[in-house]
């Protein structure tokens, strides 16, 4: 079965949607879109973005501290996923249904458009890794708490 077929027959509509990956089927693929390892972080659980039918991306839930924080690694390619209902449902099922209370994002420091993008959603930064990437390029630490979320 493909990665599609398998996570929509969890889904109703299938075709413009986020939609669990229970079985973490869009893992692999969203790793290998971003340079890294599945094995080099530990997922919680994954949404996947589809918009007319089509797999446009993946949102990755990985390495919490102490079940109240998570970070997450958004993998697309299509900018469909960024609507208004996918960002209510993503931050509802952060901050109502998992309890988080802060989600953490590391943007390369090079990413105009995700910087963009990370700090128009209301995400706050808080620090900076300095030549933490291969080539040398620095990443910004950006977070958000669950008071400060616009979106539920």
């Amino acid at each position: 079965m493909s990665i599609k077929t398998d996570i929509l027959s969890s889904s109703q509509s299938g075709m413009s949607d986020v939609i669990w990956d229970k079985d973490l089927l869009t893992v692999p693929w969203a790793c290998a879109g971003l340079g890294i390892k599945p094995s080099e972080i530990r997922i919680l659980t994954a949404l996947a973005f589809f918009w007319q039918g089509r797999l446009v991306g993946s949102l990755l839930f990985h390495d919490g501290y102490a079940g109240r924080d998570v970070w997450w690694t958004i993998y697309t390619i299509d900018k469909h996923w960024c609507q208004r209902r996918f960002l209510r449902t993503i931050f509802r099922v952060a901050f109502e249904d998992f309890h988080f209370r802060r989600i953490g994002i590391i943007v390369r420091a090079d990413n105009k458009k995700s910087l963009s993008l990370v700090r128009r959603l209301g995400f706050v930064e808080e620090g900076r890794f300095r030549q933490i990437e291969d080539d040398g390029t620095d990443c910004l630490v950006f977070s958000m708490l669950k008071n400060e979320n616009q979106f539920v």
